[in-house]
């Protein structure tokens, strides 16, 4: 019922836009439905998702590993954590548009641009989550591994990854949909193909049922991210903490 309500709300929405701007600039969603259609039956449509797809997969799997990299370190050393504080903060503290041209600067358009500026975005949260997951174990679990004379290795496939990856699965959730929407920001800035891509092609050649069937299927792999990855990871995090409380 929620979303059936949803649907006609952003449904009736769209047709007072329509009404009130005109066809030319909001077309009707039938127009946008048939070319959609159009456009799912040409190759080009699932090439562009599928480069879309890999951008935000391969960028978001790169932040993991360097925020686990990095993060552990830092929650088990004050010392590490000092000197790697404030990169992060310059890393926040800047905006996904200035690492857009600086990399088009750089390396021109192409995948490097939204995967590394996906990276630059996401991994200070991730960082913080890590660091301070890690920082957040009960002592005692390393003073035993001390005491036995536990292997590093050990250490961290047995004490470390348990004991933090609830709430680093709570990250990753908001991780996914910030990475999404980067991806799409960066490939309509800085990339020649990609959803984001295609949206700006649409944008200048004044094609609004395009731009608007690309819009939809942005949005709508945003929704199906957010039920089918985003909250069922929300909700082994949030089991996983309670089984550990």
């Amino acid at each position: 019922m929620p979303f059936v309500f949803s649907t006609g709300v952003i449904l009736l929405v769209w047709l007072l836009s329509t009404a009130f701007f005109g066809r030319t600039l909001v077309p009707l969603p039938v127009d946008t439905g048939v070319t959609l259609g159009q456009m799912a039956l040409t190759v080009d449509f699932w090439k562009q998702i599928g480069i879309t797809v890999f951008r935000g997969g391969a960028a978001l799997g790169l932040t993991v590993f360097i925020a686990l990299l990095t993060g552990i370190p830092a929650g088990l050393s004050k010392k590490t954590m000092d000197m790697i504080a404030p990169v992060v903060a310059a890393l926040q503290a800047t905006p996904p548009i200035l690492w857009i041209t600086l990399l088009m600067v750089a390396v021109g358009t192409g995948t490097t641009v939204p995967v590394m500026v996906v990276v630059a975005t996401v991994f200070p949260m991730l960082f913080m989550n890590v660091s301070h997951s890690v920082a957040a174990l009960d002592p005692r679990y390393f003073e035993m591994a001390r005491l036995y004379r536990v292997r590093r290795v050990r250490v961290l496939t047995d004490i470390i990854l348990p004991g933090i990856y609830p709430f680093v699965l709570a990250g990753l959730s908001y991780a996914l949909g910030t990475c999404w929407k980067v991806v799409a920001v960066a490939e309509f800035l800085g990339s020649a193909s990609g959803i984001g891509a295609r949206i700006y092609w649409a944008y200048r050649m004044l094609d609004m049922p395009e731009l608007f069937a690309w819009a939809l299927v942005l949005v709508g792999m945003g929704v199906g991210l957010e039920y089918l990855l985003i909250r069922p990871l929300q909700s082994l995090g949030e089991a996983g903490r309670r089984s550990r409380a």
